[in-house]
């Protein structure tokens, strides 16, 4: 494939930092809340409040693998009934095959932190992007955790994939010079293997993810390859 000079242009005009994506274990702190102007989340106390302003207030916490150079603790706090919510972190969940959050409470995942829409201003009088977590993936183990990572950033392993107990991966065709689209590619093996080779769960999940739905399908040959 040779590129033309008007591809190249449209390409780099067009080009996008690909996400940041993390691991880390998971956990979960759910309690029953009203919300309070000028307070902001207090406990629910059935003798004090109207049983209709009950809410569920999450707190996330996702503790990072051992070998990750900066220890910080991402931590999020939203309502169950919010977009952030439902539209981000469940949304994410659903889209693994899975039907509730407490079935990855206390699990190592992959994840990315994926803007809401909203805007906050810090401390500091900056206007950031509110994010939440968006979950890529579930692994049994810290240990398998590390080989998807080690597998994403092309490190080198102490242990093999066959000691891990992780399939082999074929040889996928070579870069093609677009960055984003190579990193979008690292992501395939982990969600075909997530998804049992099931094609379904495989078209469901490349859809729920934007930057390896933008460059692969169920029936791109990269993905026949892995399937095969």
């Amino acid at each position: 494939m040779i590129d033309t000079a008007d591809e190249l242009w449209n390409e780099a005009s067009n080009a996008e930092l690909p996400p940041s994506v993390y691991f880390g274990k998971i956990n979960f702190d759910l309690w029953a809340c009203v919300l309070v102007k000028g307070q902001g989340a207090v406990v629910f106390d059935p003798d004090q409040h109207k049983p209709e302003d009950r809410r569920i207030q999450i707190e996330i916490s996702i503790t990072p693998l051992s070998s990750a150079r900066k220890q910080f603790v991402t931590e999020r706090k939203a309502l169950a009934e919010s977009r952030d919510w439902i539209k981000v972190t469940l949304a994410s969940i659903k889209a693994l095959g899975l039907q509730s959050a407490k079935e990855i409470d206390n699990r190592w995942v992959q994840y990315v932190l994926e803007p809401t829409g909203r805007k906050y201003t810090d401390k500091n009088g900056i206007e950031r992007d509110n994010t939440m977590p968006k979950i890529l993936a579930v692994y049994t183990s810290e240990e398998e955790a590390e080989a998807a990572k080690a597998e994403l950033y092309g490190k080198t392993e102490t242990k093999s994939d066959e000691d891990l107990g992780l399939p082999f991966e074929p040889n996928l065709p070579k870069s093609n010079g677009n960055g984003e689209r190579d990193v979008a590619m690292k992501f395939l093996p982990s969600i075909v293997t997530m998804c049992g080779k099931d094609k379904a769960k495989i078209a469901q999940m490349l859809a729920s993810q934007p930057l390896v739905g933008k460059y692969f399908t169920v029936d791109s040959p990269e993905v026949q390859i892995l399937l095969a």
